[in-house]
C-alpha cells in the first residue's frame, strides 16, 4: 500500500505555544505557501508559562500577562516570516499555558498545582468548540497538530490533539463524512509518511526561529531548545496521516499485551537454567549466568524497542507471579527452585534487574537524553 500524499491548498494547523508552529512544522508551512496553499495557524495559549532565555527578560518572567503580550508579538513576527496571513488565538476565554515538569521517571506530565485557566484543565469539548468554530470559517482540507502522546508529552500539546480529533468528527458528522485529513507530527523513531524539508524551507524556518529569540537559541547553522542539544535548521519535519476514531488508544494497549506471555516464557527458561554449574573446581554457575543476563537483555529490550515502560511492566508482572508459583513445593515434595544461593541469585537477582531497568529515568538506542525541566 503506498503512503498518504500531503498536498493541502487549505491547511490549519493547530498549536498549542507560539514558537510550536515554527519548531515543529516550520519547513511544512514554508512549502504550502511555496506551493501556493491557504494556511492558517491557530494558537491555542500565549505561552504564558516560557523561561526566558534572554537575560534581559528574565525580569518579566513569571508575569503571565506580560510574557504572554511579548510571545504573542514575536509569534506575529514568525508568521511573517512564514509567510502565514491568517493566524488567530483560540479561545471564548483566553486559554494559559500550562507548563510541565518532568516527573520521577524523566517524562514531562501536568504541574502539580494546574491554575483553572490552563489549557489543559480546560474540558476537551470546549477547546475542541473553537477549533469547530474555525473548521466552519476556514474550510481547511487538512489539519495538523500533535501526535496522541503530545510529542514529548506537553499536557497541552495532548490537549490540542485530543480537541483538534473531537472537533472533526462533529465536523465530519455534520458534513456527511467529509471532513478535512488529520496529520500528527510524528515523533523520535515513530512511522511516518511524509518528511519535508530542504535548504529553502531551511532558511525560511530559520528566520522564523529567529522571531522567538525569547525561547530558541539561534545559532548559524544549528538551533537549541535545550542547552547542548543543538539542532539543524535543514532537518526534515516528519508527519503521518491519523485518525480521528476515539478508541485508537486500543492499539498500543494490544500492541502491549505481546509482553504477557515473554513473561512467563522467561520465567520458565531462566528456572531451568539457573541450577546450572560448570564442571570445574569452581562449579561456576553458568546457567544462572545466563538467566541472569537473559532476564536484563528482555527488560533492556523492551525499554528501548517500545520507548516505555507499558511492555516492560507487563513483562515484570507475568514474570514475577510464575516466579512465584513455581517456586512453591508441590505436595509430591518437588522443588523447582532449589533452596540455594543460585535459587536465591536467581529469584531476587532477576526481580533486582527488571527493577532497575524500569526506575532507570532515561533510555534512548542512540544515547542518553539529557534530563530538562523545561525547554519553555
Amino acid at each position: 500500500m503506498s503512503k498518504p500524499s500531503f498536498k493541502p491548498k487549505r491547511l490549519l494547523l493547530v498549536h498549542a505555544h507560539p514558537d510550536d508552529e515554527s519548531l515543529f512544522t516550520g519547513h511544512i508551512i514554508a512549502k504550502a505557501v511555496a506551493d501556493g496553499a491557504e494556511v492558517m495557524v491557530l494558537t491555542l495559549t500565549r505561552g504564558e508559562r516560557g523561561r526566558m532565555k534572554l537575560e534581559e527578560l528574565k525580569g518579566i518572567e513569571g508575569n503571565l500577562a506580560a510574557v504572554g503580550a511579548f510571545r504573542a508579538s514575536e509569534l506575529k513576527n514568525a508568521l511573517e516570516a512564514l509567510g502565514v496571513t491568517r493566524h488567530k488565538f483560540a479561545g471564548t476565554r483566553a486559554y494559559l499555558d500550562t507548563g510541565f515538569r518532568i516527573n520521577a521517571f524523566s517524562r514531562a506530565t501536568k504541574p502539580k498545582d494546574v491554575d483553572e485557566m490552563a489549557l489543559s484543565a480546560v474540558s476537551t469539548a470546549v477547546i475542541s468548540e473553537d477549533i469547530y468554530q474555525v473548521l466552519k470559517e476556514f474550510k481547511p482540507d487538512y489539519l495538523l497538530t500533535y501526535n496522541r502522546r503530545g510529542g514529548f508529552g506537553h499536557p497541552d500539546h495532548k490537549r490540542a490533539n485530543e480537541a483538534s480529533a473531537m472537533a472533526l468528527r462533529r465536523y465530519a458528522k455534520e458534513h456527511k463524512g467529509r471532513a478535512p485529513q488529520f496529520w500528527v507530527i510524528a515523533e523520535g523513531r515513530e512511522r511516518f509518511d511524509v518528511q519535508i524539508g530542504n535548504e529553502t524551507t531551511a532558511a525560511i524556518k530559520k528566520a522564523a526561529l529567529s522571531a522567538h529569540a525569547s525561547q530558541i537559541a539561534v545559532h548559524a547553522e544549528t538551533y537549541s531548545i535545550v542547552s547542548g542539544k543543538e539542532i539543524r535548521y535543514d532537518r526534515p519535519e516528519r508527519i503521518r496521516r491519523s485518525s480521528i476514531k476515539p478508541w485508537l488508544w486500543i492499539k498500543p494497549v494490544a500492541l502491549g499485551l505481546w509482553a504477557l506471555p515473554l513473561g512467563v516464557l522467561m520465567a520458565l527458561a531462566g528456572t531451568l537454567l539457573h541450577d546450572i554449574n560448570a564442571a570445574d573446581v569452581a562449579h561456576t554457575p553458568i546457567g544462572l549466568m545466563v538467566a541472569l543476563a537473559l532476564t536484563g537483555s528482555l527488560a533492556l529490550s523492551l525499554r528501548l524497542l517500545r520507548e516505555s515502560r507499558g511492555a516492560l511492566y507487563l513483562m515484570a508482572l507475568t514474570f514475577a507471579a510464575t516466579l512465584y508459583w513455581i517456586a512453591k513445593i508441590t505436595p509430591e515434595g518437588v522443588v523447582t527452585i532449589s533452596d540455594n544461593s543460585n535459587g536465591q541469585w536467581w529469584v531476587y537477582g532477576s526481580l533486582g534487574i527488571c527493577a532497575i531497568v524500569m526506575i532507570f529515568p532515561q533510555l534512548s538506542p542512540g544515547r542518553w537524553r539529557k534530563r530538562t525541566s523545561s525547554h519553555r
